[in-house]
């Protein structure tokens, strides 16, 4: 029988596809997307940093297990700390303050993507918390897979030092350690279809959120 990350990539594979095609992503792969489509990407993200911070502060409150509730609080710590210095200073890199993310408005797929996370690990499980973040660390292991080639020919030293975040042993550990506890807590659940809706759900807003960012989307009144 399959694990249960073999079942929800299976099933949502074709959205990862389109993922991959995505103009954004390709861009940003070969080194030549805009710089201000970037920047505006870049903005957008701090504030699903901060949302996801958020969520694994909600996983650490109702997790039973206390490794999920340690590894919950680091990642939230990862993501208020670590992540944010790293975050901070790719910002001056490319003609960005932490003070002007911060005053940016998410745009209304940041806001409804933050927003299912956040719901799901407030009404949900552990698992169905995990499960709704996963599509996030996934994808971005993912890519850098899938577009190797391109990532050979970009001599774009800013987007080369994004992507290789993504490439980095410790981002692999951290992305394979999630993709084993949520196989070990799907272990004989009945819910299927449920968590592979809230998987799927995910991935949608992942391509979502590059074709946001390729359009540079505002709210429309």
């Amino acid at each position: 029988m399959p694990s249960l990350h073999e079942i929800l990539y299976e099933d949502s594979l074709p959205i990862w596809m389109k993922i991959k095609q995505h103009p954004f992503v390709q861009e940003l792969y070969r080194g030549t997307l805009p710089i201000e489509k970037y920047r505006y990407y870049v903005a957008q993200d701090y504030y699903f940093l901060v949302g996801m911070t958020r969520a694994f502060a909600l996983l650490a409150g109702k997790a039973h297990d206390y490794e999920l509730v340690r590894k919950a609080l680091w990642l939230a710590y990862s993501d208020a700390t670590i992540e944010l210095e790293n975050y901070e200073k790719h910002l001056g890199e490319i003609g960005l303050s932490l003070e002007q993310v911060r005053k940016t408005e998410p745009s209304p797929t940041t806001y409804a993507y933050v927003n299912h996370v956040i719901r799901t690990c407030l009404l949900g499980d552990e698992l169905e918390c995990l499960v709704s973040t996963l599509p996030c660390f996934w994808t971005y292991l993912w890519l850098p897979e899938q577009l190797e080639e391109l990532i050979k020919n970009n001599k774009n030293r800013v987007y080369l030092e994004w992507i290789n975040v993504y490439r980095s042993r410790e981002y692999r550990d951290l992305t394979m350690e999630l993709i084993e506890i949520i196989d070990k807590l799907g272990e004989n659940r009945d819910d299927i279809e449920r968590l592979k809706w809230i998987f799927r759900t995910s991935s949608r807003y992942e391509y979502m959120f590059w074709d946001m960012a390729y359009k540079m989307e505002s709210w429309p009144v």
